[in-house]
């Protein structure tokens, strides 16, 4: 049990470091007033995670910013819909949340007419203002110390991230909405719907795997440019579903294997990360159809 909650703990730490910590503190907010508080704990929570996620809401800034926030209100808000709706322990609750929310979103950027390629450009443009000093002194130091390099790859980080900020914002999206999941029956007393399953379970309809389809065509048809950066954007995301899916996997078919070889295969594979992300994929892909755990689980009882 303990070593549960660290692993919570541990999980919503870094999640607060890498991504825009509303995407998770709203939905929480949210569902743990949906469940009707009556504990100190709750009022706690929810006064903490509402009023950062109003004061960030409230915020001006460009359209970067702009996008992001809309994103977060329609996340927040389909997801409660949805949860009051119809509660599930399955993961395409939040799947469907995040498609309806970004189908939304297209709609909004629609309406305001504001085109993707702005809101990527807005995106890179922030990042650059951020990291102005450290590019200065990359400029300064680079015929001396042969900094350049590091300032093409930090150019080169810029660029990739406004790509693929609608992916990596989605993603987010997905994250947050689970971690508030898996929190919300932590904290509330009267719980909405089931807890999540364990990540051993993960899975989702094998479906998406039209997703696959539906991202090459965008990318390798002669559509507009709009067209194809959204098909990269749907196949990150898809890879990074699937990766987790194989982790998932993994983490199941690894009950059986010792710890110190389970410890010496991770250390190895921090060294080797794209190859075992490709690994996991594929291995997220083939489970589509050979459903690994479901052999695995028979196989332990001999069935």
């Amino acid at each position: 049990m303990r070593r549960s909650i660290w692993g919570s703990l541990l999980l919503l730490l870094g999640y607060l470091l890498i991504a825009p910590p509303v995407l998770l503190f709203g939905p929480l907010a949210g569902l743990l007033l949906l469940s009707r508080p009556s504990t100190a704990r709750e009022w706690l929570w929810i006064f903490a995670t509402g009023i950062w996620s109003i004061l960030w809401l409230n915020q001006a800034g460009d359209l970067a910013g702009q996008s992001a926030r809309a994103f977060a209100v329609l996340l927040t808000g389909t997801y409660l819909a949805l949860t009051v709706w119809r509660p599930s322990a399955g993961f395409s609750r939040v799947l469907a949340t995040a498609a309806l929310a970004s189908i939304t979103m297209v709609i909004w950027m629609w309406h305001f007419d504001v085109g993707l390629s702005e809101v990527q450009r807005a995106v890179e443009h922030d990042l650059w203002t951020h990291n102005r000093e450290l590019v200065m002194r990359l400029q300064q130091t680079a015929p001396q110390t042969g900094a350049l390099g590091l300032l093409d790859e930090v150019s080169s980080m810029v660029r990739t991230v406004g790509t693929f900020y609608p992916a990596l914002l989605t993603l987010a999206g997905l994250g947050g909405l689970r971690l508030a999941w898996a929190w919300h029956h932590r904290i509330a007393r009267r719980p909405i719907g089931p807890p999540p399953p364990r990540f051993a379970e993960f899975e989702f309809t094998d479906q998406l795997v039209w997703g696959w389809v539906v991202g090459l065509a965008w990318c390798l048809l002669p559509l507009p440019p709009v067209w194809r950066s959204l098909g990269a954007n749907l196949l990150m995301v898809w890879a990074v579903l699937y990766a987790i899916r194989g982790l998932a996997v993994f983490s199941a078919g690894s009950k059986r294997v010792p710890t110190p070889i389970i410890a010496t295969v991770t250390v190895v594979a921090m060294f080797l990360l794209p190859f075992v992300i490709g690994g996991l994929t594929l291995l997220g892909l083939a489970d589509t159809w050979l459903d690994f755990r479901r052999r695995l689980s028979a196989s332990a009882t001999g069935g």
